[in-house]
């Protein structure tokens, strides 16, 4: 049962042409060629209109006044059918927009659902087939099996009764007139869609309601229908595929191992059919490609998610990266800052070529998430978005207008994955290839590889091109591969992203957490997930750990890491005391995502450590709120001087470069010069302390001595 508006809904009755299906427009081209070709005369588009909704015998009639009583209407109506099943069984039925997110919400509902439908069953049947939304329907009437057609009531009263409900207790969907027509004469609760015939007055008086397309019904609909919670994570995603694709620039780990799956997720109700996602990793690429999609490993729940209807695409094929931006209704920029300057030109070309495509349009916003990991990112992102674009198109009120068609959306991720290493995925595909060679009874005797480094030499890239061509090649359902997941990422288990609110589309999102103040979260996020974990990882690295989740066995780390969590909520709390139980429930998940963080390598969690101990970020940023709020930072310098460690002993940038880079970055705080002046003491002095003795290095040495505290509360 649905209660939609004021009316209390059992069924759901749906016409077929013109309502579900664009195939109005196809109808018109297909009896204008069938008349063309029979009579030498194509059907006028004034004729075709006035038949909307009629039945066949009824628009026979018509061709009779208006052609002449020996018109061979039967031969033109078959060649027309022959001609549009030609067409949709080359290209498809042309589904409406929003009609499967429609059919799987009333369903979902508790719905009976019926098709009533002017055409030959033979037809409905086949494009309902066709289009894959057949198995939304208990019962289907078609024109040819009732005795009278639209604007008669006969089709939708048959209907209602075969679903043993009321007309009344039954939404109707039409488009034409004699259809809509036909549901009022049945009394059902009329909905009346556009489609090419505009809605008359006559139209309007008996429609219930009516709306210019099925996504604005679907709107209204969603107001009725309880949002679904998160889901979990052993949870199927949704078996039926609505009509978008989405897009993800970067198949790295948030792209690949987390984007992916909150697409997958999408409504709950539906996924999109298509999810393209960019990579310059050929190995991965390839690999994806042949096996036809992959999966996440969630190590603490021993479970592997498989992601489907995924192709991955060349990052340096300009076609196949504009196509993706010309298609896609969302895309993820799922990038390191450190790329954004190279790859945002492509990003301009994928917006500018859409523009061009969608000139004399109607223009479809594009949503573009952006993943960088930083405050203040969507900023940074439009800044190099608009310089790209100028240089692009040398017209700025064409960059301007790109920019203001479009939805960009600030984001925060606080899932923790890992992407496997291509020497991982090499053994992966060996294994693979050789189980599968096996079920072939071509047994391969050549041993596990066990070289560590992170890249293949030349042979090795060939053979893995050898293995995944013929994967590629002889892969059948009955082969024994399709029972082997390809482990690409390795994930923790936090599910919803923050995003900030600023696109209609995202509300359907079933793992966003809409904010309007997304900087709040970028700045939590950035100093107690990012600052915390980086210094987590440059002290783990220091004691010999591999990973995060080995090194969190060692007590030492997880009294660093706590001492940390509590100094910089303590001046997060002072900044955002609104947030306290965000503060609270991303502190935990921080730390029982890095319990189980045995696949997080503390050199990728390590890496770049002068970049994020720049004066604005995750570490220094801290530690100046702490300084100007009066509160303890003394762990916070500990993790500062174990970042500059890690780039003299594991980098190897030189002492005096380090030294310079910690002074100038110091004197860009927003702290006094006394203030300034003894914060790098502080600095230097642990510094000294962790290069005379790396292996003796322990934070709980970390003081503020008296003359300290007084400069910096001077």
């Amino acid at each position: 049962m649905l209660k939609f508006h004021d009316d209390v809904i059992l069924g759901a009755i749906f016409d077929m042409d013109g309502t579900m299906f664009d195939t109005e427009r196809l109808r018109f081209q297909t009896l204008k060629q069938a008349s063309q070709e029979l009579i030498g005369q194509s059907f006028s588009n004034a004729y075709l209109m006035a038949c909307l909704g009629l039945s066949a015998k009824t628009a026979h009639v018509l061709a009779q006044e208006t052609y002449g009583a020996d018109i061979p209407y039967a031969a033109i109506r078959k060649r027309a059918d022959e001609l549009e099943l030609e067409s949709v069984r080359s290209y498809g039925v042309p589904i409406k927009k929003g009609l499967v997110q429609v059919l799987e919400r009333l369903r979902k509902s508790g719905l009976r659902m019926a098709v009533a439908t002017s055409s030959r069953r033979a037809i409905a049947e086949e494009y309902l087939i066709n289009a894959n939304v057949y198995k939304f329907f208990d019962v289907v009437v078609c024109g040819d099996e009732v005795e009278k057609g639209k604007p008669h009531p006969e089709i939708f009263l048959t209907a209602a009764e075969k679903l043993n409900l009321n007309s009344d207790q039954c939404l109707m969907f039409e488009d034409s007139e004699n259809g809509v027509t036909s549901a009022f004469e049945a009394k059902g609760i009329t909905v009346l869609l556009k489609d090419i015939k505009p809605a008359n007055a006559n139209m309007r008086a008996k429609a219930n309601y009516y709306y210019e397309n099925m996504y604005d019904y679907l709107k209204d609909l969603d107001a009725y229908i309880a949002k679904q919670d998160l889901p979990q994570l052993q949870e199927s995603f949704p078996q039926t595929l609505n009509q978008l694709t989405v897009g993800i620039h970067g198949f790295g780990a948030i792209g690949g191992g987390y984007l992916a799956q909150i697409l997958s997720h999408w409504d709950g109700y539906t996924r999109p059919k298509r999810i393209v996602a960019s990579t310059r990793n050929a190995l991965f690429r390839e690999a994806v490609n042949a096996f036809g999609g992959y999966c996440i490993r969630y190590g603490q729940i021993s479970y592997d998610e498989s992601i489907q209807n995924m192709t991955v695409i060349d990052a340096d094929n300009e076609a196949q990266m504009t196509e993706m931006y010309v298609e896609s209704s969302l895309i993820a920029v799922c990038l390191p800052e450190n790329a954004l300057v190279h790859e945002v030109k492509m990003i301009a070309k994928g917006l500018y070529e859409r523009h061009t495509h969608q000139a004399g349009q109607v223009k479809e916003p594009l949503t573009l998430l952006i993943i960088l990991n930083k405050v203040n990112a969507k900023q940074l992102f439009l800044d190099y978005l608009r310089q790209a674009l100028n240089e692009l198109t040398s017209v700025a009120i064409i960059t301007e207008q790109i920019l203001q068609q479009h939805y960009f959306c600030d984001t925060v991720v606080n899932r923790m994955v890992s992407k496997l290493s291509q020497k991982n995925l090499y053994r992966q595909l060996k294994i693979k290839y050789n189980i599968f060679k096996q079920f072939q009874e071509e047994v391969e005797t050549e041993n596990a590889d066990s070289d560590e480094s992170l890249q293949l030499d030349s042979t090795q890239e060939h053979q893995a091109a050898v293995y995944i061509e013929d994967l590629r090649r002889n892969f059948q359902p009955s082969h024994i591969l399709q029972s082997m997941d390809l482990i690409l990422f390795h994930a923790e288990l936090d599910m919803p992203i923050y995003v900030e609110n600023q696109s209609p589309l995202l509300s359907k999102m079933r793992q966003m957490v809409l904010v309007d103040d997304i900087s709040e979260i970028q700045l939590i996020k950035n100093r107690l997930w990012n600052g915390t974990h980086a210094m987590m990882a440059w002290y783990a690295h220091l004691l010999g750990y591999e990973t995060i989740g080995i090194a969190m066995g060692d007590a030492r780390i997880q009294k660093f890491s706590q001492n940390l969590l509590n100094q910089v909520k303590s001046g997060l709390f002072q900044q955002l005391p609104h947030r306290e139980a965000d503060l609270n429930r991303l502190a935990q998940s921080f730390i029982d995502s890095c319990k189980f963080a045995f696949k997080d390598p503390c050199s990728r969690v390590a890496r770049d450590p002068l970049r994020k101990l720049e004066s604005g970020e995750r570490v220094l940023s801290s530690i100046q709120q702490q300084i100007l709020s009066g509160q303890a930072y003394d762990q916070l310098i500990a993790g500062a001087v174990l970042g500059y460690g890690y780039a003299i002993l594991h980098d190897q940038i030189a002492i005096d470069d380090v030294m310079s880079t910690m002074q100038n970055e110091v004197e860009k705080m927003l702290l006094s010069i006394p203030q300034q002046q003894a914060l790098l003491m502080q600095l230097k002095r642990g510094l000294a302390d962790l290069l005379q003795h790396p292996d003796q290095f322990d934070p709980k040495r970390i003081s503020i001595h008296s003359s300290d505290t007084s400069a910096v509360c001077a």
